[in-house]
């Protein structure tokens, strides 16, 4: 059963806000975790009725909506983390819950997709809100690109679907100048606007056409487009919360080089820039580019709707840039040995393990915490590689932010594993589950609910009593010592 529930939501987000504030969100289903049917197929015809609820498409095949509730099934292919998105399989989890959206921005025939859902109140003309949400790059995809927005309408809009998928031409107030190409970290965009009165549904997606939308080329592989997950949609009344000016985190760079500043907040007109001298550098914009000969700091100052706050970001310069050396694989009882040296290691947050399938695509499966010292050591053990070739990498993450990797060392592994035996199958009152060193048993259904469970001490077969699980389709998984897993499918007669 499903239970819909209007999500006011009372929230306070530490960079806008005192602890002590309570901000409300006009948004329903804001993270998109709720659903009426979970998206177990990946066929245009469920997929232009599968979505979260209170939103809507508002264009003819529109976003796709994946969630955790699919894993498990055949081919995965609308779960949460692996998913095929944008024409390839991806792997991304979601910002918060278990549930997030895609859609396609740019592509070479002109089209888009959107997103529309009805707010749980019309906003009030000449009052200032904040709205903002969250967007990552899809990494089958070869381009990312700008305009991220928000649409906000009196009356719901659609698409002219008669000959395919259409843009929908407007002006959105909230609009992303920037070009997304961040495919590991969930990007914010965000904008103060005034109301004109009357605007009750929100409509996510670019309004513009690939002419008046900048890209950039990402991988020369992949989907022709930019495609993008969305998560996380808010649209507050401003006189909920406090704005705090955001001159950004200190940032440390080498001589020579630029850095970002501030942030991409649009609608931040009123603002001043200072150096550290006190005379104004720029006025009218929430961030810049600096290039500082030496270290430094840098103070913003905003009054929006009445607000006034400073922020001050200090920049260091000249520091001696971090070196990985001797980076090296070894195989080691079935595991993965990353061996490295790391000099000049200063202002290093940690350090990332990453593997590839393919050379291309890599995802973080191991994080260890940086030593800061003149010179370091590490060896970080992959427990559970993958079978055949792999690749893997270093990322160093500064403090700051700022990211350096090491050289890209290849792999090849040949894994024995013991397959997963059920029977019999399908069965009624008794199932037979055989599989080296059981160590656990799960049994869920279709949405993944857990049914059944069962701690064992390292058997190799175990018999269980399915007889108050009902009839249907499940899946038995077993995990072993090393923390292994298999996962089959059980039909229940």
């Amino acid at each position: 059963m499903i239970i819909r529930v209007y999500l006011v939501t009372l929230f306070c987000c530490s960079i806008f806000c005192s602890k002590a504030q309570q901000q409300y969100n006009l948004v329903p289903n804001y993270s998109f975790e709720l659903y009426e049917n979970c998206p177990t197929s990946y066929e245009l015809a469920d997929a232009l009725h599968d979505k979260p609820s209170y939103w809507y498409k508002p264009d003819k095949r529109g976003a796709r909506y994946f969630n955790a509730c699919a894993n498990g099934f055949s081919n995965n292919n609308n779960g949460i983390p692996v998913n095929l998105a944008g024409g390839g399989y991806n792997y991304q989890y979601a910002r918060t819950g278990n549930g997030y959206v895609a859609m396609f921005y740019y592509n070479h025939m002109d089209t888009r997709n959107y997103i529309q859902v009805q707010l749980l109140d019309s906003l009030r003309q000449g009052k200032c809100y904040y709205a903002e949400y969250y967007v990552n790059l899809i990494n089958s995809i070869n381009f990312g690109c700008n305009n991220q927005s928000m649409l906000f309408t009196n009356t719901p809009i659609y698409a002219d679907t008669a000959t395919g998928l259409q843009i929908i031409p407007a002006n959105p107030q909230v609009q992303h100048p920037a070009i997304v190409t961040d495919t590991l970290n969930w990007v914010k965009v965000s904008a103060v606007f005034t109301a004109q009165g009357g605007e009750k549904f929100l409509t996510l997606g670019n309004f513009k056409n690939n002419a008046q939308t900048a890209t950039q080329l990402i991988q020369t592989t992949g989907y022709s487009g930019a495609a993008y997950y969305i998560e996380d949609v808010s649209v507050i009344p401003l006189d909920s919360i406090t704005l705090k000016a955001d001159a950004g985190t200190d940032k440390t760079i080498t001589v020579g080089d630029s850095v970002f500043i501030g942030s991409f907040t649009t609608g931040l007109t009123n603002v001043n820039w200072y150096n550290a001298t006190g005379n104004i550098i720029a006025t009218g914009i929430p961030g810049m580019y600096v290039k500082p000969a030496t270290s430094t700091f840098y103070v913003i100052e905003q009054t929006v709707c009445g607000q006034y706050s400073k922020d001050t970001v200090y920049v260091s310069v000249g520091v001696v840039p971090l070196v990985i050396k001797h980076y090296e694989l070894k195989i080691k009882n079935e595991g993965v040995v990353n061996k490295w040296i790391t000099l000049n290691e200063i202002n290093v947050s940690h350090f990332n393990i990453q593997r590839s399938s393919n050379g291309i695509e890599f995802y973080t499966i191991q994080q260890t915490t940086a030593k800061n010292n003149a010179y370091n050591e590490y060896s970080i053990t992959d427990a559970q590689p993958l079978n055949g070739t792999s690749y893997y990498r270093i990322e160093a993450v500064d403090k700051d932010g700022k990211t350096t990797y090491s050289k890209t060392e290849k792999i090849q592994l040949k894994i024995n594993k013991e397959q997963l035996t059920i029977f019999p199958n399908p069965a009624t009152n008794i199932v037979n589950i055989r599989f080296t060193d059981i160590r656990q048993v799960y049994i869920t259904d279709v949405t993944g609910r857990l049914l059944l469970s069962k701690q064992l001490g390292g058997v190799s077969n175990t018999q269980l009593n399915i007889s108050s699980i009902g009839k249907g389709i499940f899946f038995v998984r077993v995990t072993d010592s090393k923390g292994n897993a298999q996962t089959g499918k059980l039909v229940v007669q």
